[in-house]
């Protein structure tokens, strides 16, 4: 028989045992608690008073202009409803029979019946089958372009895809042509007060529309302020190892080792130095390039405006070394141009992920107050006299639009963003302000602005 002793140390070996076995779970359990941390960490973010927008939604026309032989100056529809309207009709058309050729001088603008749609940048052929009904195994040749031109009557030709400055054409035919063409110029014809046009010859031989009749009016608006914390978990593998420090310049850097987001209170510059590099063997052609990018800004509701605000597609660039989608905020579908910061987003995309994204800080929200009329824009002919005098002899014109410029403000009611109606050129390096004769701008008429 087992003595007393040797029982209740027995019981004490198995009650120390249990002991250790217990510890080693509790302590062997943490690691889990840390994994679960790291999960957390990839948090699908989605920015607050963001939405989704289609292909479509961010490639409708700038302008649309009716030339008709009866008319003396061209025109273009001004009320919603009618653009509305004519977009639909765009919409429904069907198109077949695409084909390329050379065009060497612009002879479509001798056709004294015909329609332009015009848009802010070229467009790659590939975004035809979001403006049109197009049947997916058409064959739609390669190329880009920046206004579509309708032939009422022409012998040969129905549609035209134009780039300007570009020799090579894309051409279509359409079904029911002659009845949808009559329902463009119905749409037109019920307009009661037209937009009515100045034409200007621009640098590559197309014909540039200015608007005799000048309606927009400055206003201004209250904003709000995005989250930084939205950014940080959209863009950062591990949001949790992000750490910040200031700049001498005042902005925040955001860095987990690797990434860097720069914070400027306006806007945000994220960029990845590991994706930096363009590997040219998996080149996307760029049509599948707005794809990606457009895909990657809806994943996180990217698109952040409140009606009638909204974004527009406004460049597709591609170099050696850089993929390059932008977009540009526009209000009423009118651009608004002011620096990267408060109205553009813009993503480089390389080997299928983001490498740098820059996106605004602030979105603009009501309306205070009424609009208020502008009093010293020059006037269509003035634009054209200083288009044609000294300022630009020698500069590229490739486009001249009337858009809104971004100024913030402080009124009684704290600080503001006012948009004042600003005519821009174009030239080699985007858009900028005009540069208004020097006697001008010493009475106040000139805007201190920089290109887009």
């Amino acid at each position: 028989m087992m003595p007393i002793e040797h029982i209740k140390s027995f019981i004490l070996i198995l009650l120390i045992t249990s002991s250790l076995v217990l510890t080693f779970a509790l302590w062997s359990d943490q690691p889990n608690y840390q994994m679960q941390t790291e999960q957390e960490d990839l948090i699908d973010a989605e920015l607050d008073g963001g939405v989704r927008l289609s292909r479509s939604d961010v490639i409708k026309p700038v302008e649309m202009i009716r030339h008709d032989e009866r008319l003396e100056t061209p025109v273009g529809l001004k009320s919603d409803e009618r653009v509305t309207r004519f977009n639909e009709a765009l919409k429904n058309l069907s198109l077949y029979n695409f084909s390329r050729i050379t065009m060497n001088d612009p002879w479509y603008q001798e056709e004294p019946n015909r329609l332009e749609v015009t848009f802010q940048t070229a467009l790659p052929s590939g975004v035809i089958m979001d403006l049109f009904k197009v049947d997916a195994e058409t064959y739609v040749p390669s190329g880009d372009f920046n206004r579509i031109v309708f032939l009422e009557g022409h012998d040969l030709y129905q549609i035209l895809f134009v780039n300007d400055g570009d020799d090579e054409v894309i051409v279509a035919s359409a079904q029911n042509f002659t009845q949808n063409f009559a329902l463009f110029t119905q749409i037109f014809n019920a307009e009661e007060e037209p937009y009515r046009y100045l034409t200007f010859e621009g640098t590559r031989g197309s014909l540039i529309y200015l608007p005799e009749t000048l309606t927009k009016q400055t206003r201004l608006f209250a904003y709000t302020e995005l989250s930084q914390d939205d950014f940080i978990n959209l863009l950062f593998s591990k949001p949790s190892i992000v750490r910040s420090a200031y700049t001498y310049g005042g902005d925040t850097n955001y860095i987990d080792g690797i990434r860097e987001m720069v914070v400027d209170g306006r806007g945000i510059k994220f960029t990845d130095p590991t994706n930096e590099s363009l590997d040219q063997s998996a080149r996307r052609s760029p049509n599948q390039l707005f794809d990606e990018v457009q895909s990657f800004i809806n994943t996180h509701l990217g698109f952040t405006f409140k009606e009638p605000f909204g974004y527009q597609l406004s460049g597709i660039n591609q170099t050696a070394t850089s993929n390059e989608v932008t977009y540009t905020l526009t209000y009423q579908d009118t651009p608004i141009f002011y620096d990267r910061d408060l109205t553009e987003i813009m993503v480089r995309w390389h080997n299928d992920s983001v490498y740098q994204y820059y996106h605004p800080l602030i979105m603009m929200l009501d309306q205070r107050g009424i609009g208020q009329e502008t009093s010293n824009i020059p006037s269509a002919e003035a634009v054209m006299e200083i288009l044609n005098g000294p300022n630009y002899q020698g500069t590229a014109i490739y486009d001249v639009v009337l858009g809104y410029q971004l100024t913030e403000q402080s009124d009684s009611q704290g600080q503001v963003y006012a948009l004042t109606p600003t005519w821009y050129v174009k030239g080699v390096y985007g858009y900028s302000p005009l540069v208004l004769p020097l006697e001008e701008a010493k009475g106040g008429m000139a805007h201190a602005m920089g290109s887009n």
